[in-house]
């Protein structure tokens, strides 16, 4: 693999900069991701969510499929730098389910789950859109001269 040092050095001198120019391109790969997710949550019947109801296990939830959301951009400037977004399900059926897309090192390690499908199908979209996004940086604020 072929590094441009001077063009890491370029990006790495205006950080704040090039963490909101990801904004965009990591938004819609975790907004893709959610939307595949959909096809794979799991869904209750009718009579499932009726049974629930009359059982008194509390109060009636949202379907699964409707508490899906996106959350971010986490911005960390201390060690290294890098911009975080995800996406998942706010459910107790989802237990801790999310997955996103982080540029960095890893902040935590997701468990598999139906979320992760979703995520690995949007991964080669992301990647040409971040290094599409950054090439348009460095060629707006550093002119090659």
């Amino acid at each position: 693999m072929k590094v441009d040092v001077m063009a890491l050095v370029r990006l790495r001198q205006r950080p704040h900069e090039v963490l909101r120019a990801l904004d965009m391109p990591l938004h819609a790969a975790v907004r893709r991701a959610l939307d595949f997710s959909q096809f794979l949550v799991p869904r209750q019947s009718a009579e499932e969510r009726t049974e629930f109801r009359q059982s008194g296990d509390g109060p009636p939830q949202p379907p699964l499929a409707d508490t899906g959301f996106i959350d971010g951009p986490l911005y960390n400037l201390t060690d290294g730098i890098s911009a975080t977004w995800t996406a998942g399900y706010e459910h107790p059926a989802a237990g801790a389910v999310h997955e996103g897309f982080h540029w960095g090192p890893q902040i935590f390690n997701p468990p598999p789950q139906f979320l992760k499908k979703a995520f690995r199908k949007t991964r080669g979209a992301t990647r040409k859109d971040v290094a599409q996004t950054l090439a348009r940086f460095l060629a707006q604020h550093f002119p090659s001269r």
